[in-house]
């Protein structure tokens, strides 16, 4: 079943700071991108107090808890680059839908080219050049990712925010080259978690990386802030 996203703003009173528990998202509540990304880092929140099970447990659950802060981490930065994506595109289709709305050159070059001259006239003709668009836009974005620094940038280059980084950092009241250094560390980690076992394979014999609780935390924390203010921005 394909969800249908609501698009507009949420009440500033559902999100206000990157610290605690996001609110649940109720059965009545309109499911958002924003909502599903919350719930997608509650996933991750939830996989770190795994630890805390008792300590007289029947097995030792070391390995499992450092299992877990690496699926967290996995979660976390996933949950990120599908509401970067989701993102990008409704912004795309309102700024398309809005007559008056200006269209960035980098949104217009984008549009003429997975068209084409002759898409375009066919259509204008059939008075559907949105639904082609959207359907263009999001079918390219499959295969792209969102995840990391340039990345980010880049795609919200194509929705006018030519400087994002320094946009969010001002408006979190954090330093940007730090913001960059933690989003690039973390999403390195995925990376290193997903395509290498989470091994160092420059040494000999390969060595497992460790992990802690502080890692899980300091990576939760990072991508909740980018949403949040990505979402401001709307």
């Amino acid at each position: 079943m394909k969800l249908k996203f609501t698009k507009g703003k949420l009440s500033r009173k559902e999100g206000t700071s990157t610290t605690g528990t996001p609110p649940r998202v109720t059965g009545s509540a309109p499911v958002t991108s924003y909502s599903i990304f919350e719930s997608s880092i509650r996933r991750a929140e939830n996989l770190l107090q795994m630890r805390k099970v008792p300590q007289n447990a029947a097995i030792k659950l070391t390995s499992h808890f450092s299992d877990a802060r690496r699926a967290a981490i996995v979660l976390a930065v996933a949950a990120l680059d599908a509401y970067v994506r989701t993102f990008v595109v409704e912004e795309i289709m309102a700024k398309l839908v809005d007559l008056k709305s200006q269209v960035p050159g980098k949104l217009r070059d984008h549009a003429k080219e997975f068209l084409g001259q002759d898409g375009l006239f066919d259509a204008a003709r059939n008075g559907d050049l949105n639904s082609r668009l959207e359907k263009a836009f999001r079918e390219s974005f499959e295969e792209r990712s969102f995840q990391g620094v340039k990345n980010i940038e880049d795609a919200m280059r194509l929705i006018g925010h030519d400087n994002v980084f320094h946009t969010i950092a001002c408006s979190a009241s954090v330093n940007e080259d730090h913001l960059k250094r933690d989003l690039s560390r973390f999403t390195k980690r995925r990376h290193l978690i997903a395509h290498c076992g989470d091994y160092d394979l420059n040494q000999n014999p390969p060595q497992e990386n460790d992990i802690s609780d502080e890692d899980v935390r300091r990576c939760v924390e990072t991508v909740k802030l980018m949403a949040l203010e990505i979402h401001r921005l709307k």
